[in-house]
């Protein structure tokens, strides 16, 4: 049978930008996933160079009109050839919460070379990898992890939502213009409970010249409305050294390493430092 759109899961949609949350509870919620930047993971993209400030902002209402408000914000850059650098810091949430800089993790893909690197900041280590492997293998295990949570946490229906996708007049946004559609999810009353119908609503916004999605909406009245944007868009070349490793920097060669276990200690570790901080 159809399922509901699960409450509790939020995402940029097509933007990339996926954030999981289990909020079930004023204090007792936990991170699912924390934040995970895809636009730059999947094909080269050439002849198109920008730089710009990812941001994604969620805002929850609560039944007593208090709001929860979440921001996360990812520098993104591109060259001509198709090398993308993403810097991301790790959001403050809970006991994970640092009471000085956050420690920031930078992504760098350079299909010229061949290579991928995670930079972690704090060690000043560089995880270097072949390109597309570490690409391929997180991506396609996130992508299994959130399917797996979605199975866990679906409402099974009799009903089909109804989902309607609309075609919107494009607009200039940052500099830029992008072409936008708009899927609405009525959920029909009765069907999880509920009074009147649920409406769920998502817009994506993607510039043809950009080559990139540059906004989406996504709003759900269990959860809230995230927006993930690109903002302070420069469309010159960014600087080559962006793309390299620093030379105060050790470079670590992880290309047989087990991907999903190398990431899992790098966000132990980075928790773990933000603790000792707080302590």
């Amino acid at each position: 049978m159809p399922a509901v759109p699960p409450a509790g899961m939020t995402g940029a949609g097509a933007g990339g930008n996926v954030m999981f949350f289990n909020t079930a509870g004023a204090a007792g919620g936990t991170v699912q996933f924390l934040s995970t930047e895809l636009s730059f993971e999947g094909s080269v993209v050439k002849g198109a160079p920008y730089s710009a400030e990812a941001v994604t902002e969620t805002t929850q209402t609560l039944g007593d009109g208090n709001k929860i408000s979440r921001k996360t914000s990812t520098s993104m850059y591109r060259d001509s050839e198709g090398r993308t650098r993403r810097e991301q810091s790790l959001p403050a949430v809970g006991p994970w919460s640092t009471n000085g800089t956050a420690p920031v993790t930078i992504f760098i893909n350079d299909p010229v070379a061949g290579i991928n690197y995670v930079l972690e900041s704090n060690s000043k280590t560089a995880h270097k990898r072949p390109f597309g492997k570490f690409t391929t293998a997180i991506a396609g295990k996130m992508v299994a992890a959130s399917r797996a949570m979605r199975t866990d946490m679906r409402t099974e229906v009799d009903t089909p939502p109804d989902t309607k996708e609309e075609k919107l007049p494009s607009q200039l946004i940052e500099g830029v213009q992008a072409e936008g559609t708009r899927t609405t999810i009525t959920i029909p009353a009765g069907e999880v409970g509920n009074q009147l119908p649920i409406k769920i609503v998502s817009e994506r916004w993607y510039s043809p010249e950009l080559k990139s999605v540059v906004k989406t909406i996504n709003s759900d009245p269990r959860m809230g409305e995230t927006v993930y944007r690109l903002t302070n868009v420069q469309r010159s070349e960014p600087s080559r050294t962006l793309f390299e490793v620093p030379s105060d920097y050790t470079v670590e060669d992880d290309s047989s390493a087990d991907l999903m276990k190398e990431h899992k200690i790098m966000m132990e570790r980075t928790f773990e430092r933000s603790a000792d901080k707080k302590q």
